[in-house]
């Protein structure tokens, strides 16, 4: 049950991510919704299945959308990864955790795509797109963790309370 629940999951938040924030088009930012899945499963469900569940969600975002393959596929199978050092490492209710990691994770990787594009030849103007879309994407990215994690931990953080291990799959 929880596999499916977690395919689903993913399947909406990268529905979200690449056709319903695109339509919105509020000044090109957008929340990365997927990140935040990724996140936050790796702080309630391990390294493991976060790494695989963020290298898959952003192979196939990078297959469909993006000339370069694999970037976002690390960058999310590292943030699952990353995540997943804190898992079974706090109090469960504690939001700050999964918030601070996302915001990191957003920060680090909107900052490596900006280097792959200065080294394709692209020549971006940093601050201006350090405030006109890195920040307010990251503030709204930040508000996306919240409502995902409040989502995911009524399911993922059940087995928890008696001290079993989690089975995703």
């Amino acid at each position: 049950m929880r596999k499916w629940l977690l395919v689903l999951v993913l399947v909406v938040a990268f529905y979200l991510d690449t056709m319903f924030f695109n339509l919105l088009n509020i000044y090109g930012i957008r929340p990365d919704v997927t990140l935040a899945v990724v996140v936050v499963l790796g702080v309630l469900a391990g390294s493991g299945p976060a790494a695989a569940a963020g290298f898959i969600s952003g192979l196939l975002a990078d297959i469909l959308f993006n000339k370069i393959v694999g970037l976002t596929a690390l960058s999310y199978m590292l943030s699952g990864f990353f995540a997943g050092f804190f898992y079974r490492k706090f109090y469960a209710d504690n939001i700050i955790i999964p918030t601070v990691l996302l915001l990191i994770c957003f920060f680090v990787k909107e900052h490596v795509f900006l280097i792959a594009s200065l080294l394709a030849g692209a020549k971006p103007a940093y601050f201006m797109t350090l405030i006109t879309y890195i920040l307010p994407s990251l503030l709204l990215t930040g508000g996306t963790v919240i409502l995902v994690y409040l989502l995911l931990k009524k399911t993922l953080y059940k087995p928890l309370w008696r001290n079993e291990k989690i089975d995703v799959s």
